[in-house]
Formats: C-alpha cells, structure tokens, sequence
C-alpha cells in the first residue's frame, strides 16, 4: 500500500473519529442565577443621606426654614427643634439626637426631620407595596394623650410654597411613641400602602422620602439611626408595627 493510500485513510478515520465524538459534546452549563440585589433602599445610614438627598430639620415657628444637618455638627440655631449627633448602641451607628421644643404656636407647631432633596426626583414605585423602616428611640414621649402626628412623603418640585399639597400622610399619635419611651432603639416598619396615591401625590416623583413631624407643640425629644424602603412586605423580626389604621 502507497504512503499516500496510508495517510488518506488515517485522515478519513481520524474525521470519523471526531464525528463520532461530535454528538457526545454537551451544551455548556449555564452559571446559577444569582438571587436579586437592591430589594431595600437605604436612604439614611450611619449619619449619612443618599446620593442626592440630605438630612434636614425645620418648623413653621422657624418660618418653614429647611437647614440641612452636617454629620458630626450640632444645630441648636432654630427655635423649635435642635439636632445633636449620637449613637445607635446596638452597632454602634451614627445616628441624631433630635428636641422638639414646645413652641406654643398659636396654630399650632410642625417640627419635622427630613430626608429628602428641593430637587430631586425618585421614582418608588417599586416600593410600593413593601415597607417603610426606620431606627427610632424615644427619650421623652410628652403627653400620651396627643394626637395627630405624622409621617409624610412629599412630591416637593422645588416649589416650597406648594409643597405641602403634594404630599402623603401615614398619622400616629403620642401614645405610639409613649409605647416605646425609655425603651432604646427600636425598628418602625409601616406600611407602604399607607401612603396612598392622589391627584396630587405622585410615587414616582418624590423629593421627601421620609418627613417625621410632630405636631401640636409638644416638646419631644427622640433619635433616628436607619431608614430604608423594602420591596418586602414582611416586617423585620423584633420590629414595632405601625399599621395604616
């Protein structure tokens, strides 16, 4: 047999060889898929704001001034509400120590702390069916029989003058703060769906995210570490229900 007869049927065995192999290959195995991040949005932590918001406090006595807060830096500049820095003991976070002063406002006061933006704009739709938390100790309730508190989530547009009519309210009294005086941090989680909807509130264009306003003048003194939204309905374990009722 010629050398050239012997290389040809080495060649075809070896293409043989390699068909046969062919239908053995498998198709590659894909990578697992990894379990979905970004399920809660941390809007204040360890003392500091989202990108693009700010901590800020402010009062109708103190002519509905809106001053940002700086991380480490006490306020005591306006005349119902004052801001020290302090601490969450459970991790040792940052968090602010926040005295509502009772100013016997004639209409009544409002003393709010604010995490939120003049500017922008975030759409939290996808959290709306989830859960509103955050990190609250109260050091002095004041009189358990006031009501009429609020949380409140604002669409502001830049407008300081129409803001108010754009906005949201989930109302709580001073016996839910006078539950857990004296008792250290605790987690709030309220209910997204208690901050409906309106002609006027619009969820994919908030600039207030978390607005906690006392009411009626009383002087209360509390601090707030951590707030977050969750795509999750179901509460933290250990944490305090505030319902929409």
């Amino acid at each position: 047999m010629s050398k050239n007869a012997i290389f040809k049927i080495t060649m075809l065995a070896g293409a043989v060889a390699l068909a046969g192999c062919t239908d053995t290959i498998e198709p590659p195995v894909e990578p697992p898929v990894e379990p979905p991040v970004g399920d809660e949005l941390v809007i204040i932590s360890d003392g500091n704001p989202a990108e693009g918001l700010s901590v800020i406090i402010g009062s109708n006595t103190d002519s509905y001034a809106r001053t940002v807060l700086t991380r480490g830096t006490a306020n005591t500049d306006m005349a119902a509400i004052k801001a020290a820095p302090t601490t969450n003991p459970a991790d040792s976070s940052y968090a602010w120590d926040i005295d509502t002063v009772a100013a016997a406002n004639p209409a009544g006061s409002e003393v709010y702390f604010v995490v939120g933006s003049d500017a922008a704009e975030m759409d939290l739709t996808e959290y709306a069916a989830g859960l509103l938390t955050f990190d609250l100790s109260v050091i002095v309730a004041g009189d358990p029989s006031s009501t009429g508190h609020q949380l409140i989530m604002q669409s502001q547009l830049g407008d300081n003058s129409t803001g108010y009519l754009n906005r949201t309210v989930k109302y709580f009294n001073q016996s839910d703060l006078a539950a857990i005086e004296s008792a250290g941090f605790n987690t709030i989680a309220v209910p997204m769906s208690c901050f409906q909807a309106s002609d006027t509130f619009d969820i994919a264009k908030v600039d207030d995210l978390f607005r906690f306003d006392i009411r009626n003048n009383d002087s209360v003194t509390y601090e707030i570490g951590k707030v977050a939204l969750s795509k999750s309905a179901t509460a933290p374990e250990g944490a305090v229900v505030w319902d929409c009722e």
